[in-house]
């Protein structure tokens, strides 16, 4: 196990190498630039080069690219020059990440909650009436946009219902955790709704094919009861790729939930990009992405080690 983290620690790096390059040049061959934000209408060359100097960007790019690599990989993202100026890029991502963080925790749960049993059911009654309502509400759970089930969510309990909590807004669980839950609660139903219902999709087909195996028939020819089987054989069996989906569905959401954070006015790291790219902080929205990356890399290697925990059969030198 140990030789296997350090293997794909070490694939990781060029990776993490690639997507920091991408992200550099992406953010810099953009229009625009910190120094025009900063001036603002006051456009004086000379004033517009002794900035880009103080900033480094009159350096050639890759000269720019190895000095932010360098104190990347120090943990120095750099400082804010638009947003917050002075402030280091790490504190600001550290402050909103926690936000972000919770946000995708929470939803992944609902999405957990509401799948794991609704696609065991539905594998379960195959072709009944409980699968078709389950496999309808899944095709609607994936149609309808995330963004427009939060402005759904604010017309009722913010605007209807005059919730103080429904029309968004952020609590911090150091000050309040019932109040930041219920705050929380209406964007994480929101984000984990798409997710339940591909989590749920995935888990009956997974399910559904791991019934037809011959070792299952096995089982039931042997009269092992009905209950172990779907436990021990059958459900452990199909997660694999429902921990994939799971797995791939949080990594997406601690980048993917920036229209939802903006919705709600939480101030999580999807908000904070956000105001980077409109602001043309290059060091922020540097930081920020190549943050989501190394998470991203995390929980994958998380995932795939999970796989040796459902099937013991799995070993990691290569071979099953």
């Amino acid at each position: 196990m140990g030789i296997y983290v350090l293997k794909r620690t070490l694939l990781a790096v060029p990776t993490l190498v690639i997507a920091s390059i991408i992200i550099f040049l992406l953010i810099h061959l953009a229009p625009g630039g910190p120094v025009r934000v900063m001036l603002g209408p006051m456009q004086d060359p000379a004033l517009v080069e002794k900035l880009r100097a103080q900033l480094g960007l009159n350096l050639p790019l890759h000269e720019q690219y190895l000095l932010w690599a360098g104190k990347a990989l120090q943990g120095d993202f750099g400082i804010s020059v638009t947003i917050q100026r002075g402030a280091p890029v790490f504190d600001l991502i550290a402050q909103r990440f926690l936000v972000t963080i919770e946000l995708a925790a929470l939803s992944i749960v609902i999405a957990i909650a509401i799948a794991l049993p609704t696609g065991m059911i539905s594998a379960l009654r195959q072709n009944r009436l409980s699968d078709h309502a389950a496999r309808i509400v899944a095709l609607l759970g994936v149609s309808i946009p995330n963004f427009f089930l939060g402005i759904i969510f604010i017309l009722v309990f913010g605007v209807l219902l005059q919730m103080p909590w429904g029309s968004g807004g952020f609590v911090p669980m150091s000050e309040h955790v019932g109040r930041n839950l219920l705050h929380m609660i209406l964007p994480a139903i929101a984000l984990g709704t798409a997710f339940s219902a591909i989590i749920m999709r995935m888990t009956r087909s997974a399910m559904l094919d791991v019934m037809g195996q011959d070792y299952v028939r096995t089982a039931r020819a042997m009269g092992i009861r009905r209950r172990s089987i779907v436990l021990r054989d059958i459900t452990r069996n199909a997660m694999i790729p429902v921990v994939t989906v799971i797995g791939n569905s949080f990594g997406y959401l601690l980048g993917g939930s920036i229209v939802t954070e903006t919705l709600f006015r939480l101030p999580g790291i999807g908000n904070l990009i956000i105001t980077g790219v409109f602001r043309r902080d290059f060091p922020v929205i540097q930081g920020v992405v190549l943050s989501i990356v190394v998470l991203y890399v995390l929980v994958n290697l998380i995932v795939d080690l999970t796989y040796s925990w459902l099937d013991p059969r799995i070993r990691y030198g290569g071979s099953r």
